[in-house]
């Protein structure tokens, strides 16, 4: 364990012995695996000579961590796109390491190969590979094998019994262990120092420095600038350290080497998602892993209540028979298996309720990277990602996935094990979305079990329970079907969203404005007024859109919209930026006590008059408007904006306590103007049609205002906000993409169903070309023109008559700009 029972005093007594073993360094990371040899080396690459990493055994790759035992997967594929850039970095540093630093890594460039064994599966990859298209300078090509291509390229799989299989090529494997000693050989050479044997006491922070202390066993102390979590399983353990607790678990992994009766030939890795297991060659055998079934995955709690052994991987006893039905589904699919000498091995490794690391800053230059399912592909991109936003101090590319405090303040242990456990034992189902373990949580609104019993169906957004579609009672008419009646009766009468998953910052205190002012590129709202805004990087880049709101008569406090994925980045940059200027602010997340209801619709207003006496006319209340009005027996702080939806709309703010008397009241007010419910499906459908642009689709960290035609969002009169000389460039820039609004029909006239409608990320392509010209970000079902429109990223070289095609799954269509104007009016 790593605590151990030293009052202060001694503590302080054993740095002052040991006063000639102080060090000051810029940054400490703690734990030379892959993910922390990695942040060491990408820091030097920056120049960052001042690095120390340090490691609890006496060498690298210790058999008692998580990297010792690694299959060595390399993999390029992933379900999240915005990993791409990560793997490929990645792939291509791995192909060059080993020349580099003269440390042997054995990276093997085989490919991978993903067995589709089903109809679903082969449809997943369809879907994937749509969304995947390989373009020049992309350093790997994932394609649609049949099984005769297959066959070529893997002898040993039996192809009677696949339908094809996902390939992607260029990716393979490496040996970790020699992955982990290249890192640490380079960060040698570009000046880091690495310390065996550290194991740390104690850390604290030094608030009048700004500096972390480390207090390591031997006495030495160390003051850095930024400290790196890079723990592995023992990372809760050093968090806990300087009171804090992550939302990761450790698991136990069965995996084996397998002696064949034959030498295996040369092959690509296997991987089948739903046996499901791994298999490589490594030499003369087969490495081979499996994901237990969700009863057999063992989480070991008493490590996180009592502390992870010192012996780690190498006291856990294997059991071969938590995979044996993977085993036997691998040995039927790739028959030299059979017969095979089996060596059964365990190791443990630490991991996060999604299967996506921690990485990022947690506190006060507090950096994360841990909790990695995939530490070896992501290994190197991460290493890179992290070491370049400590040192630039902004992400450098957009990954919300891996957030490190994503978790915080509503997270507990019972869903983060109930939730790791179903990820592990899912690891490998990327298309399955309806998991339900641990939830709900306590991110529910006041509404939730009302909303439930009228039919919601829901989707989970960072711990909140978000109503996608309402089925009516007894009756499934099919999810399009369902969107379509929602609808129609939302943009014809009036319909009521529940909106208290959105996240909600709220900023007060003396310096407020000017916090507001410094932080934000948009005019900042007078009095009384909403209005969009935009966050910017140093960079220039997109933090992130807002709604900004503001309703005190001091003019003293603010409240900004997000989206929940975002808030807790969004609070920490507004934190760094109040810190650097020395503004008196008090900014906190108030998501959980702020609940909002949106009512839109060509009727809203009238049901709104039912309730109250306020003047809720254009002239009275107009748009871009905030108003407190009491509706019915709730006080409510009303917004009215149809920025979003092209609707007339306004949403009411309230206390979350409060939201089910607001609910019935309007609801009853509503039954005779057709109120209907109607959830995030539907809202998607109306700000497409009204061409607005959501964060995370088409604003990210990767993009600018003025490539998507938010400009106008940033003043200029202001003379300093974050971003600003950097906009300035970018303003007078031409771009070599832009934003469209696009309709997609069937090459035959064939009608749409869900399945063919763009999730985002499909790629388009001229009409009987192969190059790449444009990407789509996010699309729906337009109910008006009855086909899907999306908005998508063009070249700026695609000229507006020319025929580009898209394929959805299975299906070829035909993409066509749209002109909003050409929408029929609602009738």
């Amino acid at each position: 364990m790593l605590r151990l029972s030293l009052s202060p005093q001694n503590l302080q007594n054993i740095a002052i012995r040991n006063a000639s073993t102080n060090k000051h360094v810029f940054a400490c990371v703690l734990g030379s695996g892959v993910a922390g040899s990695s942040v060491a080396y990408h820091l030097t690459k920056r120049n960052i000579k001042d690095v120390l990493l340090l490691e609890r055994a006496s060498g690298v790759a210790s058999p008692t961590g998580t990297s010792f035992h690694s299959p060595g997967l390399v993999a390029a594929s992933h379900p999240a796109h915005r990993y791409k850039p990560i793997l490929a970095h990645s792939i291509e540093l791995y192909s060059k390491l080993e020349e580099e630093t003269g440390v042997k890594i054995d990276f093997q460039a085989t490919g991978t190969l993903r067995l589709a064994t089903n109809e679903s599966r082969l449809s997943e990859f369809r879907k994937y590979v749509s969304r995947d298209y390989y373009k020049e300078g992309d350093v790997c090509k994932t394609s649609l094998l049949t099984p005769e291509q297959v066959q070529t390229l893997a002898p040993a799989v039996d192809i009677s019994k696949i339908l094809g299989a996902l390939h992607t090529t260029n990716d393979g494997s490496i040996s970790a262990r020699g992955l982990t000693e290249a890192f640490v050989a380079g960060a040698k050479t570009g000046g880091a120092e690495v310390i065996g044997g550290a194991i740390p006491m104690e850390i604290r922070y030094d608030k009048e420095q700004g500096n972390w202390i480390v207090l390591l066993q031997d006495g030495t102390q160390v003051t850095t600038r930024n400290l790196i979590n890079a723990g592995g399983i023992w990372a809760n353990d050093i968090a806990r350290l300087s009171g804090h607790d992550l939302p990761i678990v450790v698991v136990e992994h069965q995996y084996a080497v397998l002696t064949p009766k034959s030498a295996p030939v040369q092959t690509p890795s296997i991987i089948d998602h739903d046996a499901p297991f791994y298999l490589r060659k490594s030499g003369e055998n087969y490495l081979f892993g499996g994901f237990e079934s969700l009863e057999k995955t063992v989480i070991r709690e008493d490590w996180y209540k009592k502390g992870v052994p010192t012996e780690g991987s190498r006291s856990i006893q294997h059991d071969f028979a938590r995979i044996e039905d993977s085993y036997k589904r691998a040995c039927e699919l790739v028959p030299d298996l059979q017969g095979a000498q089996v060596d059964a091995r365990a190791a443990v490794l630490c991991m996060t309720p999604d299967g996506y690391p921690l990485v990022g800053p947690y506190e006060k230059n507090y950096w994360m990277s841990t909790g990695f399912l995939d530490g070896v592909s992501s290994g190197g991109g991460i290493g890179k990602y992290l070491a370049d936003w400590i040192v630039d101090g902004e992400p450098p590319a957009e990954l919300f996935d891996t957030d490190a405090s994503r978790y915080e303040r509503w997270g507990d242990r019972k869903f983060f094990t109930e939730r790791s456990r179903e990820t592990y034992s899912m690891y490998y189902n990327w298309s399955e979305s309806g998991r339900t373990a641990g939830r709900p949580t306590d991110r529910i609104s006041g509404i939730y079990g009302r909303l439930r019993n009228d039919g919601a169906s829901f989707t989970f957004r960072n711990g909140w329970e978000v109503a996608n579609t309402f089925s009516l009672q007894g009756q499934d008419p099919g999810y399009l079907p369902t969107l379509v009646r929602e609808y129609e009766m939302v943009t014809n009468k009036c319909g009521l969203i529940d909106l208290s998953w959105k996240g909600k910052i709220e900023v007060k205190g003396k310096d407020a404005e000017a916090l507001m002012e410094y932080a934000i590129a948009s005019p900042i709202p007078p009095l009384g007024k909403i209005n969009s805004g935009v966050m910017l990087t140093r960079n220039g880049g997109i933090l992130g859109p807002l709604m900004i709101f503001h309703h005190d008569r001091q003019r003293s406090a603010f409240i900004c919209l997000t989206e929940p994925e975002r808030e807790t980045r969004d609070l920490y940059w507004l934190r760094r930026a109040a810190s650097e200027k020395k503004f008196d602010v008090q900014i906190s997340i108030v998501t959980e006590y702020l609940a909002s209801l949106a009512l839109v619709g060509p009727k809203s207003r009238e049901v709104l008059s039912m309730l109250t006496k306020s003047d809720v006319s254009d002239e009275g209340f107009p748009q871009k408007s905030t108003r407190m009005i009491r509706l019915g027996p709730v006080g409510v702080v009303c917004a009215r904006s149809s920025t979003s939806t092209g609707q007339l709309s306004y949403e009411l703010f309230h206390s979350r306590a409060e939201t089910a008397k607001l609910y019935n009241a309007i609801m009853s007010a509503g039954a005779s103007h057709g109120l209907v419910n109607f959830g995030q499906a539907t809202l998607n459908m109306m700000r497409l049609e009204h061409g607005y642009r959501i964060w995370g689709r088409e604003l990210t960290l990767d993009t600018n205002p003025f490539e998507c035609g938010l400009g106008k969002l940033v003043d200029f009169s202001k003379k300093e906000f974050i971003g600003r000389a950097s906009a300035l460039e970018l303003s007078k820039q031409e771009f070599g993409r832009r934003l469209a609004l696009i309709t997609l029909d069937g090459e035959n006239g064939e009608t749409f169903d869900e399945r063919y409608i763009p999730a985002g990320h499909e790629v388009i392509r001229r009409d009987g070309a192969e190059n790449r010209v444009g990407q789509i970000t996010s699309g729906a079902f337009n109910v008006r023109l009855q086909k899907p429109i999306a908005f998508a990223w063009l070249d700026q070289s695609v000229g507006l008559d020319e025929k580009l095609v898209v394929d959805v799954g299975d299906r070829r269509l035909i993409a066509s700009s749209l002109n909003t104007a050409t929408i029929p009016p609602i009738q």
